[in-house]
């Protein structure tokens, strides 16, 4: 399983979803039950600041670190032009990039990432459905053709049936360095089940939700512990 082992303390891992302001005003004890940090540079109130916000993360919490510039057509809050920029300023600070498997910049990603030691998670978000599971399948083709160190799946969960088609296809691809996410209200369970069956990383919120049924981190911390899955 690569070598995560290496970078998390955790696996399946507990990831804290941050913001610009998150980083500067929280204390560095805070987040001490966390396994690692996205820091989504969409989100960030001060674009001008991202390289002081990532250095300040890093020293701050010494915790591995994902850069995130999320696209608006999955989820992302601003456009931003020419992500590649930032995401090679922020070379020195980060141990995962995340980026759209189906994004025009994902094949150039993938190349500065390996040239630089840095996982990359290739994401694909549905916020309307679950697609079949036909369609799941062709999504983490185009990522393991891609070549992406880790696949990451986010749909919709509008019924029963979507957390069992989720579900069955994490089991087919638990071997494979997979993340796998049912949003929504009705999604919440997937959050928390979903890790114990082969998912790599579930993300918690702080202060912002970053996608419908995140659960707060101290939840997510007390829930793992009761399930063994945290000591």
């Amino acid at each position: 399983m690569l070598n995560l082992n290496m970078l998390l303390k955790n696996i399946p891992a507990i990831a804290v979803v941050l913001n610009d302001r998150d980083v500067l005003s929280l204390k560095e004890n805070s987040l001490k039950d966390t396994d690692l940090i996205e820091l989504r540079v969409d989100m960030f109130e001060n674009l001008m600041e991202v390289e002081n916000i990532f250095n300040t993360a890093r020293k701050k919490f010494n915790l591995p670190l994902i850069c995130t510039i999320r696209s608006p057509q999955e989820g992302g809050m601003i456009d931003i032009p020419d992500r590649l920029s930032i995401y090679f300023k922020m070379i020195p600070f980060c141990d995962f990039f995340d980026i759209e498997i189906f994004s025009d910049e994902a094949g150039a990603l993938r190349e500065l990432s390996l040239k630089n030691n840095i996982k990359l998670i290739g994401s694909y978000h549905r916020f309307d459905t679950t697609p079949s599971t036909e369609e799941l399948e062709r999504v983490f083709e185009k990522g393991f053709n891609l070549g992406v160190d880790i696949i990451k799946i986010a749909t919709m969960v509008n019924e029963r049936e979507d957390i069992e088609r989720l579900s069955l296809f994490l089991l087919n691809h638990r071997k494979n360095n997979i993340i796998v996410i049912g949003m929504g209200k009705k999604g919440r369970l997937t959050r928390v089940i979903f890790p114990a069956l082969g998912s790599l990383i579930t993300y918690a919120s702080l202060n912002i939700s970053s996608a419908p049924g995140q659960i707060s981190l101290q939840d997510m911390v007390d829930i793992f512990r009761k399930l063994d899955l945290r000591d």
